[in-house]
């Protein structure tokens, strides 16, 4: 059965392929972030690393083009790009283990490992940007729009449980097998999550293989490969963002994720530094990968809320909520090293209770934004060249999410840790503002005055 026609199956894939974009970033934005802040790298050098592992998020925009302009019609739109990607993201994990002597042992050196994961973090995610490019194109191609904020919800869901087996149970991994057990692991898994949209396809008529003549599906009597030339492409960027609605929609996602990524980067230092808490970086590992249970519980439940109640109600929610706990978070922070007497506690007491509320409780504020702003991003990229209209908003947030690692070092300089938090918390809390000058309604009635003119759209 193709995606196209069976729910449960293209629901699957859908998933399987965010999962597999999770487990690495996981690992590496998490578990070996907070072993190098653990071992001396400060947060301006953490906030770098983070970003260069963001970074090829930005050039989505690379992608989204060629993928839309050059099809292997075949064997689908966006299948065949998707099994080209997820091979590369795997086999670029070796990188990791090239460089495993400098991470530990009696020859670690954390200046020379952070200079060579920069590039390794980098190369590997291109692949993944790759890899979700096509998913979200193919999201786009096969979703019906009554499906689209409950599976965007899954999918998201599927991302962060990645995210959290690569932090709590890969920095587990890690702790007993050593770097190379914890990146074979990571390889093994991807490898059997390749195998999903291996043995599947599109749409009934395509190929499964380049070599199948037919037995496994029909023929295709489209052509080999399809091209559109990059001027219409423009043509209809140029048309998608001339609305009023889709500037500030662009500004607001610009915008939105400058604040996560700096409070991100402070929060490792927070729970890292001996100045401040002072976990293990495999505790606070544990701690933000456990933090993605009720942020996945969160976006399942965020997707139906954004579908009963409104997407920029719940974008809003998310992004006020989220930015009022930090400015909590930064008002009680004569209280970060308090414990809590409870009998839920191995010794009867909850040491950094307070950090610990705050590490796993903006999350779900978080994902309730994120979920619903993918999914109204589908309803906005409503040109003929989709993919690339919705890539180039998730490239936008993509953008503030590394600006806002890149300047954490600054911010801190320029506040202090705790006043970092304050200030984020007012710039995210206050971009909800601009969903006021949002309205999905202008995109259908734009949509439908180029019907009525005759205009393809």
């Amino acid at each position: 059965m193709a995606l196209a026609d069976n729910r449960a199956q293209r629901i699957s894939t859908l998933c399987a392929l965010y999962l597999a974009q999770g487990i690495p970033w996981g690992f590496m934005t998490i578990t070996l972030a907070n072993y190098m802040s653990s071992n001396g790298l400060s947060t301006a050098e953490v906030g770098e690393l983070t970003a260069f592992t963001l970074l090829p998020w930005t050039f989505k925009i690379i992608w989204a083009p060629v993928i839309d302009s050059l099809q292997l019609k075949a064997m689908g739109k966006r299948r065949p790009w998707i099994l080209l990607a997820q091979l590369l993201m795997t086999l670029s994990l070796i990188g990791i283990i090239v460089i495993e002597p400098y991470l530990a042992g009696e020859n670690m050196d954390m200046k020379i490992s952070f200079k060579y994961l920069l590039w390794i973090f980098f190369v590997h995610n291109m692949f993944v940007v790759l890899q979700d490019v096509c998913t979200d194109a193919l999201a786009v191609d096969i979703l019906p729009t009554e499906e689209q904020g409950r599976v965007n919800g899954l999918m998201w869901a599927s991302k962060i449980l990645g995210l959290s087996a690569g932090a709590a149970i890969l920095a587990s991994v890690m702790d007993e097998y050593g770097i190379r057990g914890a990146v074979l692991a990571q390889m093994a898994v991807l490898f059997v999550i390749m195998l999903f949209p291996l043995f599947c396809v599109e749409r009934k008529g395509e190929k499964r293989f380049p070599w199948s003549k037919g037995s496994v599906t029909e023929p295709c009597r489209e052509p080999t490969i399809v091209t559109r030339p990059i001027s219409e492409i423009v043509r209809d960027l140029l048309l998608g963002f001339s609305l009023r609605t889709t500037l500030f929609y662009s500004a607001m996602i610009l915008i939105s994720l400058v604040g996560w990524g700096v409070m991100e980067t402070t929060l490792k230092t927070v729970c890292n530094s001996n100045d401040w808490i002072g976990w293990s970086s495999t505790h606070t590992s544990h701690v933000m990968g456990f933090a993605g249970i009720p942020e996945c519980l969160m976006a399942v439940c965020a997707g139906w809320l954004g579908d009963r109640f409104g997407r920029k109600p719940m974008m809003a929610i998310g992004l006020i909520g989220y930015g009022l706990l930090s400015i909590g978070f930064a008002l009680s922070v004569d209280h970060w090293g308090d414990g809590l007497e409870t009998q839920w506690a191995a010794d009867g007491t909850w040491d950094n209770y307070i950090v610990w509320c705050y590490t796993v409780g903006y999350k779900p504020l978080l994902s309730i934004f994120v979920v619903n702003y993918i999914a109204d991003s589908m309803k906005m990229s409503w040109t003929t060249s989709s993919a690339t209209m919705f890539t180039i908003y998730m490239t936008l947030s993509n953008i503030g999410h590394v600006v806002g690692n890149k300047i954490a070092g600054n911010v801190e300089t320029a506040f202090g840790v705790p006043n970092s938090f304050m200030v984020m918390g007012i710039v995210t809390a206050a971009t909800s503002l601009l969903l006021l000058f949002v309205n999905a309604a202008d995109v259908e009635k734009r949509k439908t005055q180029l019907l009525d003119a005759g205009i393809s759209q």
